[in-house]
């Protein structure tokens, strides 16, 4: 994952599948926080007769700060939701990786969108430490 902002990105110490419950449970605790999909990628792979090891995308917004952001640039859509992907690795590591957000800030001059780019630092950082806390 060269090139990739490690800032969005750890190893986790449960399955892809646990990982993804753990990060789940994390986001139902705020009201605020929508789960759009829940897709397994493995089976999904399987429709078109190809195998793939454990691999899961959660699709999720805040709709407190989905406003703040398209008000900023409404380009930004592209980038929403936010994804976290988590799979297997060949070496059998659990990895999990969410939206580059410092990406997303930069490269769609949102300037901080009005906040919720602070307000996105403050919570998904500690919400992907959690899923990988044992």
């Amino acid at each position: 994952m060269q090139g990739i902002n490690q800032r969005w990105v750890r190893t986790s110490p449960y399955s892809v599948r646990e990982t993804a419950d753990r990060l789940l449970a994390k986001l139902a605790e705020f009201p605020e926080v929508m789960i759009i999909a829940d897709v397994d990628q493995q089976k999904v792979a399987a429709l078109s007769n190809k195998i793939v090891d454990e691999a899961v995308c959660l699709l999720f917004q805040n709709t407190h700060l989905v406003g703040s952001l398209l008000s900023s640039n409404i380009d930004v859509g592209f980038e929403l939701p936010i994804k976290a992907f988590i799979w297997k690795t060949e070496d059998g590591r659990v990895q999990i990786r969410c939206t580059d957000i410092d990406y997303m800030n930069d490269f769609y001059h949102l300037n901080g969108g009005f906040g919720a780019i602070d307000t996105i630092f403050n919570l998904l950082p500690d919400w992907l430490d959690h899923t990988v806390s044992k």
